[in-house]
C-alpha cells in the first residue's frame, strides 16, 4: 500500500467532535487555471505566533511532566492548572488584532482529511478557504487550506449551515499532529468515562 493510501486510511478512522478557535477566509481563485490554489496570507498576529511557540514548548515539556506526575501527582496537577491559566490568557488575546474576530471554542468535527463547522454563510461547493485554527490540546496552531465539499442546512444549533471542508495540500506532519490531537482527546474521554 502506498504512503498516500496509508495516510488516507488513517484519516478515515480518526475523527472527533471538538472545539477550536479559528478563522476562515474565502480565497479568490487565480484567473486562468481554476485548479491552481492561490497564495495564502498566513495569520501573523503576535498572539498566533506566541500560541505556535507555546504549542511547541508544550510538546517538549510533556515527557518531563509525565516524570513529575510519577513522583508527585499534586505538583503535576498544580503545573497543569498553571498551564491552563496561561492557555486561557493566550486564547483571550489570540485574535484580538485579527479582523475576522472568531468565537472562542467553536464546535467543529475534525479529521486529518478535513473538518466540518457551523456557519452563517452558505458557501458554494468547491469554494477555497484559508483556515487558521488553534486546537485545544497543547495549543496546536494550524494554517490550512480547504475546499468546501458540502453545505447543508441545519434545523438546530447556533448556525443555519453546516460546512464540510476537505483539506488541500496538508503536509504529513500536519496530518500527524491532528491525529495525535484526536487520539489524545479520545484517551481523555475514555479516562473520564472510567472515572465516572
Amino acid at each position: 500500500m502506498s504512503e498516500y493510501n496509508q495516510t488516507n486510511e488513517r484519516r478515515k478512522y480518526y475523527r472527533i467532535d471538538d472545539t477550536a478557535i479559528f478563522t476562515y477566509k474565502v480565497l479568490d481563485k487565480k484567473p486562468g487555471n481554476a485548479d491552481e490554489i492561490p497564495e495564502i496570507e498566513k495569520n501573523t498576529s503576535a498572539a498566533f505566533e506566541m500560541a505556535e511557540l507555546f504549542g511547541q514548548m508544550n510538546q517538549q515539556m510533556k515527557a518531563t511532566l509525565g516524570r513529575i506526575a510519577e513522583n508527585s501527582a499534586d505538583i503535576a496537577g498544580y503545573l497543569k492548572h498553571l498551564d491552563s491559566k496561561i492557555d486561557l490568557l493566550l486564547q483571550t488575546n489570540l485574535f484580538k488584532d485579527n479582523q475576522a474576530k472568531p468565537e472562542p471554542h467553536r464546535q467543529i468535527n475534525l479529521s486529518a482529511g478535513g473538518m466540518a463547522f457551523g456557519s452563517n454563510e452558505e458557501f458554494k461547493q468547491s469554494t477555497l478557504l484559508a483556515l487558521d485554527m488553534v486546537l485545544s490540546t497543547d495549543l496546536l496552531c494550524l494554517h490550512l487550506t480547504g475546499r468546501v465539499i458540502q453545505v447543508s442546512k441545519q434545523a438546530e444549533g447556533d448556525y443555519p449551515y453546516r460546512v464540510s471542508v476537505g483539506f488541500i495540500d496538508i503536509s504529513e506532519s500536519q496530518a500527524d499532529q491532528i491525529i495525535k490531537h484526536i487520539m489524545s482527546l479520545q484517551s481523555e474521554q475514555l479516562r473520564a468515562r472510567r472515572e465516572e
